[in-house]
């Protein structure tokens, strides 16, 4: 394929897991732009988080934040979206009667759960970690819990990117999903996730893919002259819209029957790295 752009996802696959970039890849993404090839984040990270984890000289051309709810090119927001505050206070009220563990993602500023919360939502995200939950994630909740969320007496409903849900119990999760899939029979919103311990609420009809598109306009690119890299179900959407998508070596079954390649090794031993190397030298 004429590839003139490659659009990664962080979580388990640019990042470690230890939500870290390794030096190889920051370099060598330098490296791929100086050379003419536009560089694209597209997360389930906000802005904010997304930030957090990125090096300040990890630089790209565009960003999808939230699954889609933004969109950036460089430091100008091109689109954004955000849920309506009823649908907030309904999911998180459900979440909390499932004692399932949830945050409110604003698109401004960070994360926010209710105070009376904190004590369920901490024992959820303690040692010992469940043996299928991913390095990654697991110290994305520990971090969360103990300095990342604004624990508030009242919930902020209004500018909400996302709604992230997760259990350590996987069948739990499963549960949810289904509950959350009987709702979108009377409410339209979209549901992603990265592995199965997780679920992420967003606007009806919002995905990496929308948002990827309208980076795409910005800068006269077709959709068959981009790589797409990632290892969740919510980088599928992406998948079906790029010209190849490659998934990661830790990706599950499931996505990788969807990729048209898949990495060589994992996100725990610089794949991204080692596949970008070897495809474009």
């Amino acid at each position: 394929m004429d590839c003139k752009a490659i659009v990664l996802d962080l979580d388990g696959t640019t990042l470690t897991e230890f939500n870290t970039v390794n030096e190889t890849l920051t370099e060598y993404v330098k490296e791929l732009r100086q050379r003419g090839l536009l560089v694209f984040i597209a997360t389930g990270r906000t802005l904010k988080e997304a930030r957090d984890v990125l090096p300040s000289d990890f630089l790209v051309d565009g960003t999808v934040t939230a699954n889609g709810m933004s969109a950036f090119v460089g430091e100008e927001q091109i689109s954004g979206h955000e849920l309506p505050g009823d649908l907030v206070e309904e999911l998180v009220s459900k979440s909390r009667e499932w004692g399932i563990y949830y945050e409110v993602h604003p698109n401004d500023g960070g994360r926010i759960a209710l105070k009376k919360d904190r004590a369920f939502m901490t024992e959820i995200a303690t040692e010992p970690k469940p043996e299928a939950v991913h390095d990654n994630e697991w110290l994305s909740r520990q971090e969360a819990v103990q300095s990342k969320i604004k624990w508030t007496e009242k919930l902020q409903t209004e500018n909400a990117a996302k709604i992230y849900f997760f259990s350590r119990d996987e069948q739990a999760m499963e549960q949810w999903k289904a509950e959350l899939e009987q709702m979108k029979e009377r409410i339209a919103f979209t549901t992603a996730s990265s592995t199965h311990h997780n679920v992420e609420v967003t606007v009806d009809g919002v995905s990496k893919a929308t948002g990827i598109a309208q980076v795409l306009d910005r800068f006269g690119l077709k959709r068959e002259e981009i790589m797409a890299i990632g290892d969740g179900e919510n980088d599928l959407p992406l998948f079906q819209f790029a010209g190849r998508c490659v998934a990661m070596q830790n990706a599950t079954d499931y996505v990788k029957e969807k990729a048209d390649d898949v990495t060589a090794h994992s996100y725990k031993e610089d794949g991204l790295y080692h596949f970008l190397k070897k495809t474009f030298g």
